[in-house]
């Protein structure tokens, strides 16, 4: 039971840490260095998928699920919540550069599009995974095939 309720354990954490990082990629995105930006968001979506592609596709695909959803849903209301107070601490000590309207949907899109990378690698290792599978087990009924073909019981 133990092993069952681990992909759900590791999608929590996950979610829990892609919610507190959001607020902050956004104001990196929009301050300090957009490619940075996504690119640490490219990294956490991606080792998300990675990771838990070691279980079977249908809870991987639902631990990714609860991922994407407890990080963005959490991580929108920190968003709602925390950005009024980074706007007044940058503002105090530099200027603030704000988004256009423009700029949000492209970086929307830009994180929307890590959170696929996350799936297509995800799938991509599940996949690959069974592929070796059913390629060894071929290979085991080859070999078997052929041992019965050269036996002794032709005589």
């Amino acid at each position: 039971m133990e092993n069952e309720q681990n992909y759900i354990k590791q999608s929590i954490i996950g979610g829990l840490i892609g919610a507190a990082v959001f607020p902050l990629l956004y104001e990196c995105y929009a301050n300090v260095m957009r490619g940075f930006a996504v690119a640490l968001a490219l990294f956490g979506c991606v080792l998300m998928g990675f990771v838990l592609a070691k279980y079977s596709l249908p809870k991987a695909l639902c631990g990714l699920v609860f991922f994407t959803l407890l990080s963005v849903g959490l991580g929108l209301f920190l968003q709602i919540i925390v950005h009024r107070h980074i706007v007044d601490f940058l503002e105090s000590r530099s200027k603030y550069f704000y988004l256009s309207y423009r700029d949000i949907s492209i970086y929307i899109i830009k994180i929307f599009t890590c959170y696929v990378a996350g799936y297509i690698v995800c799938i991509a290792r599940c996949g690959g995974r069974a592929a070796v599978r059913k390629m060894r087990s071929n290979s085991q009924d080859t070999k078997s095939f052929i041992d019965n073909a050269f036996g002794d019981d032709d005589e």
